[in-house]
């Protein structure tokens, strides 16, 4: 600060400096006035500090901006430097007296931090850089500025608090990638290897960093080494981001792999291709079982046309040699029998009674027809009298007949005509093999291969619809942090909190979706409401102020009829359980209402129940999907590009279970949805 300055920020103190000869020719106004100007366009406080030589301190000039940091005006700081010595915070206190005291021992500038205390309780840090002079009476003159730092060190902390929860985060997906339980790997844009999970190492044969070093085609069989090849162009020229196909690869030790491959494209914000993720799951075993199964059959195939053969052999064996007839029948692994023109048993051997529980006696005064299952018995009607018609001369079904004990009996029925020389029907020869053990076979293979179909969808869908809602947030917060990284210096404090706002919201996002997912797998065993006493109106108040920020410009309107009369009325509910179950109905209720941006959302009591109503204008949902609506990944047919993956609902359900309560929906179509939800106090 030049003397000219200092002489006037000095001059009606009490100190004598003896500068009262000196003149300051200042253009358009007095000195005083030139110096308060200059005090008023300067950031901070413009001091001027004197410790005298019994240590006592006393501020000679301070400027009008002191009120704005310290909250105490000039003329007090002026008449009582304690009145700002006494704000300093006591952890700063020991360590600010040192400071200033090495600075008036050395005449070195000062230049500290600390924190202080305003008298309505706010804690500020402040800055001081300030240049000491010795006076010639042997005190020491302080002339400097404090500056207010307190956005600048929030700022700091923020980003300290926000850089760990973006390494949590990472460290999440970093868990998720090396712990999953299929391949997952990282493919540049020219098909090389970037990074691979240990799972996708053990299926090849291979360590990891062996694998880093190869690209996709390096293990795949020449054949198929165009499928990722062509999936890959397509995704970068097309914009088919998304792809599920079955290639051959060749493991570490020669033999063949089969593996489902699912890769997603991963674009940066402007839609630039970045690498591929990709997951592979080895279906070897599957695909083995498959051609298993068709041998299997072919084999089931031949025994049948093989047994076919036979019965007509034997049949004509019959008709030529009637005295071998009951030693066949008596014999016989198969159950056979004769029967009438009029559907009575005539004759049948030992293997048929124990199929079927009758004895021969009792079988005789029956109808094959009466032993028939009801549903199979049409099919068998119309065959029989195409026999009789003359149309054909036998036929083979797979039917069931209603064993003396009740239960069913699979078996396959061939049926062969004798007809008399004109052609008339005399009786009709039934061969009849037990088929039950082939048909829970059947039936057991089909359930196991359709519910490995059912989970391989379903973890396909989960996989590519979680991979997507990660990726949406990791990249806002990734882009947000990478320019405050490389512009924090040129971009204003406004913008800085509209990008730590950006990244907070992603990592909240993110949060939500690993707590949802956590949510999904929890038995209804390991949750137990914990209700308190709480104000539920200004908890439902807070729950849709959250929800119109998050989602401007939509608007819900709240009411409530409670039981209590009072202002602030003191209800048990469980906050902990209930918020994410109303936040997921009220997202539902904005995410589906396209046109319409208003929500009711109604909340009324009665003696034992707390109900809710949330109410959009939206979409609907179709009459015939309701009832699986709150299945995992359920979404209604109509919901078109709306983002989601139809988890809020399931979750909403399992919550509301864990209370102890129950959840309604009605929908139309186009007009909206109610969900009513109805808890216990």
């Amino acid at each position: 600060m030049p003397w000219g300055s200092r002489f006037l920020l000095l001059k009606n103190s009490s100190l004598d400096l003896g500068f009262e000869s000196m003149s300051v020719s200042l253009p358009g106004c007095g000195p005083e006035e030139f110096l308060q100007k200059v005090a008023d366009a300067m950031p901070g406080v413009s001091y001027c500090l004197v410790q005298h030589s019994d240590d006592s301190v006393a501020f000679t000039y301070v400027s009008s901006k002191i009120e704005l940091v310290y909250e105490v005006s000039a003329a007090a700081a002026l008449a009582d430097a304690e009145t700002l010595i006494k704000q300093i915070h006591p952890d700063d206190q020991i360590r600010q007296s040192q400071a200033l005291a090495h600075s008036r021992a050395t005449l070195e500038p000062l230049s500290s931090e600390w924190r202080i205390i305003t008298p309505s309780g706010k804690l500020k840090w402040l800055r001081t850089n300030s240049q000491p002079e010795r006076l010639v009476n042997n005190d020491t003159v302080w002339f400097g500025v404090v500056l207010d730092i307190t956005a600048e060190k929030q700022t700091q902390q923020e980003l300290i608090r926000l850089k760990n929860f973006l390494q949590q985060s990472e460290q999440k997906f970093r868990l998720v990638f090396e712990n999953a339980n299929i391949g997952v790997c990282l493919v540049d844009l020219q098909g090389n290897l970037i990074r691979v999970n240990r799972k996708m190492a053990d299926i090849f044969g291979y360590t990891p960093e062996e694998m880093q070093s190869m690209g996709v085609n390096d293990l795949a069989m020449p054949e198929d080494k165009q499928i990722s090849t062509q999936a890959m162009k397509e995704a970068i020229n097309n914009h088919t981001d998304f792809a599920t196909f079955e290639k051959r690869y060749i493991h570490r030790e020669g033999y063949v792999i089969y593996g489902e491959v699912s890769t997603s494209l991963v674009r940066t914000i402007n839609g630039e291709p970045l690498y591929f993720i990709s997951h592979v799951k080895d279906i070897t075993r599957r695909v083995k079982y498959e051609q298993e199964i068709t041998k299997s059959r072919d084999d089931v195939s031949k025994i049948n046309q093989q047994l076919e053969q036979r019965v007509k052999l034997r049949a004509a064996e019959i008709c030529e040699q009637q005295q071998l007839l009951q030693l066949y029948f008596d014999q016989s692994i198969i159950g056979m029998a004769i029967v009438s023109v009029d559907k009575f048993w005539r004759n049948v051997n030992r293997k048929f009674c124990e199929m079927v529980g009758y004895s021969p006696g009792e079988l005789r005064i029956k109808t094959w027809a009466e032993i028939t299952h009801p549903d199979d018995i049409q099919q068998d009607l119309e065959n029989y009298q195409r026999l009789l018609n003359g149309e054909i001369d036998g036929y083979q079904i797979d039917k069931r007949y209603i064993h003396k004990n009740g239960h069913f009996v699979y078996v396959n029925l061939g049926v062969q005509a004798n007809r008399h020389p004109d052609g008339s029907l005399n009786f009709c020869v039934v061969m009849i093999q037990d088929i039950g053990d082939r048909k829970a076979m059947e039936n057991s293979i089909s359930l196991a291969l359709q519910r490995e179909k059912e989970l391989n969808e379903l973890r396909s869908q989960f996989i590519t619809a979680i991979s997507h809602q990660f990726r949406t947030p990791l990249t806002t917060i990734s882009c947000a942090a990478s320019i405050m990284e490389k512009f924090q210096e040129k971009i204003t404090r406004e913008k800085q909190a509209q990008y730590l706002e950006s990244i907070l919201r992603g990592v909240k996002h993110i949060d939500e979706l690993i707590n949802d997912i956590t949510t999904i797998n929890l038995n209804n065993e390991e949750i137990e409401p914990m209700v308190v006493d709480g104000d539920l109106l200004a908890f439902c108040e807070s729950l849709v102020r959250k929800n119109e920020y998050l989602h401007a410009p939509y608007q819900i309107y709240f009411s409530a009829h409670l039981i209590s009369k009072c202002e602030q009325p003191s209800i048990k509910f469980d906050p902990v359980l209930l918020a994410p179950i109303l936040n997921h109905l009220l997202t539902n209720g904005i995410k589906y209402s396209l046109t319409d941006f208003t929500i009711n959302f109604r909340l009324r009591e009665s003696a034992d129940t707390i109900i809710f109503e949330i109410e959009d204008h939206g979409i609907g949902i179709p009459p015939g999907e309701l009832d699986k609506i709150f299945e995992p990944f359920e979404r209604g047919s109509n919901v078109g590009h709306i983002a989601g993956i139809g988890i809020g609902l399931t979750i909403a359900r399992k919550l509301v279970t864990f209370y102890g309560g129950k959840i309604e929906i009605k929908s139309e179509l186009g007009l909206g949805t109610t969900v009513r939800l109805s808890i216990p106090k």
